[in-house]
């Protein structure tokens, strides 16, 4: 296929930025700063890491304002947001989007209860039970499950291979990756001298609009009432929502972290990789919980909290620095003993003479 090119002036205004540099510079593809060539667009959203801008051989680079452009001899991009900007940018040399024709495969098992919108794509082997309502432009990819009485709004994306289990409520434009179990029982158990009884989980799942969840997510119904996503909320992949947890708007939860039962997130959350939050807590609008930190009890708004059990950065920093100290100290009393020894000497010496 023969290269397209576009003019660096071209790029600047799909990226919303300001060009500094050659207008007529060519570009033909784009690549990582360490990858990139001479006619490749790069980018640099974090100025830790801006040392990499000297040895770039990429031709343009979409920069924030807030990083020193060192490299007189490259063309930048100047903007609010390097790497929204660069998504912009970056989509006219993408290849084409995969597109999914209306239409219902001939080995797809569909109830006679069921209700199909209109320009639905339905693949090959997915499986819609009884009292199933979809939603015009909806796509559901080969080999899903989607079980009795759900509801699914309008275009919305169903990746192959999902689950979606009975009751089930999912908004509009809601995008679901490959493997995602929606619906399955939460975990409910009591122990008793005759054994482990399950409890029945009688509930549902119901997500918001816009919402999207990644591959192999797993989002349980509640024991009763709603495991509720709300409207913008972003899931990664192998993520594990417990049964009554409400994520609440525009949250974000990132690959591998996890959320006991009836915990309650407020708007705009962001629980950080392999983060864990204990069951029946609430967590407040704007929270940031980091990577790997474990969160045992509620957490005021606009909070941001590190480590397990999860604390402010200052008491986790000064935790972390108390080691350092003690030992610091320890050497100090050691030399103080060692004084105090003399000096009692020399006393028992006056007190002799």
């Amino acid at each position: 296929m023969e290269k397209k090119y576009y003019s660096s002036i071209e790029l600047a205004k799909i990226a919303g930025g300001e060009l500094v540099g050659n207008p007529d510079l060519k570009i033909s593809g784009i690549g990582s700063l360490k990858d990139a060539g001479p006619e490749d667009l790069s980018f640099l959203s974090n100025k830790k890491y801006s040392s990499q801008l000297e040895h770039t051989n990429a031709g343009l680079i979409i920069i924030g304002k807030d990083i020193i452009q060192k490299n007189k001899d490259k063309s930048f991009i100047i903007c609010d947001n390097p790497n929204i900007a660069f998504s912009k940018a970056a989509s006219i040399f993408a290849p084409p989007q995969i597109k999914f024709h209306p239409g219902i495969a001939e080995t797809a098992v569909i109830s006679k209860t069921a209700q199909i919108g209109k320009n639905v794509h339905i693949g090959h082997h997915v499986v819609i039970e009884d009292g199933t309502v979809v939603g015009d432009g909806t796509i559901i990819g080969a080999g899903s499950y989607i079980g009795h009485e759900c509801k699914i709004g309008n275009n919305t994306l169903i990746y192959p291979n999902v689950s979606i289990r009975e009751r089930t409520i999912i908004g509009n434009r809601v995008i679901i990756h490959c493997g995602a179990v929606i619906g399955a029982d939460g975990f409910g158990f009591e122990a008793t001298q005759n054994g482990i009884v399950k409890i029945e989980q009688f509930g549902i799942v119901e997500i918001h609009d816009d919402v999207e969840i990644g591959a192999n997510t797993t989002i349980d119904r509640a024991r009763f009432g709603k495991t509720v996503l709300r409207r913008g909320v972003k899931v990664d992949n192998l993520v594990q929502i417990a049964h009554n947890v409400i994520v609440g708007e525009f949250s974000m939860l990132i690959g591998q972290s996890g959320i006991a039962g009836s915990t309650e997130l407020g708007r705009g959350v962001i629980l950080a990789a392999q983060g864990g939050i204990s069951g029946h807590l609430k967590i407040g609008d704007g929270v940031k919980i980091a990577g790997q930190s474990g969160v045992t009890k509620d957490i005021s708004p606009g909070q941001a909290v590190v480590g397990t059990p999860a604390e402010f950065p200052k008491e986790f920093m000064e935790r972390l620095g108390l080691p350092k100290k003690v030992k610091q100290l320890s050497s100090v009393i050691s030399e103080l003993r060692k004084k105090i020894d003399e000096l009692e000497k020399e006393i028992a010496n006056l007190k002799k003479s």
